[in-house]
């Protein structure tokens, strides 16, 4: 497990026009890095769903239920990802 995910809780604050804008902490977890398979990819984009990565925990009691996380990809771009989707393998 060498690429860093950044998990972040499920808290919101309320901007001055109404909006929820996340609050959570940020919590730093280990894990692999994978790309999304093609029939996987296809299957989401035909319920409108964009899928990019798929993340390996090193531990899953470290995953909490956390629906926003940010990754900063191999060219130094951070991504700020919405979870759809997790399970236990």
């Amino acid at each position: 497990m060498d690429d860093v995910l950044e998990l972040i809780s499920n808290t919101y604050t309320t901007d001055a026009d109404g909006n929820q804008i996340p609050a959570g902490t940020p919590r730093t977890v280990f894990c692999q890095v994978s790309s999304v398979g093609r029939s996987e990819f296809y299957q989401a984009a035909q319920a409108d769903m964009h899928p990019e990565y798929i993340f390996t925990l090193s531990n899953y009691k470290d995953y909490q239920g956390e629906k926003i996380a940010k990754y900063i990809d191999w060219l130094g771009v951070e991504h700020t990802l919405y979870i759809t989707r997790a399970y236990r393998i």
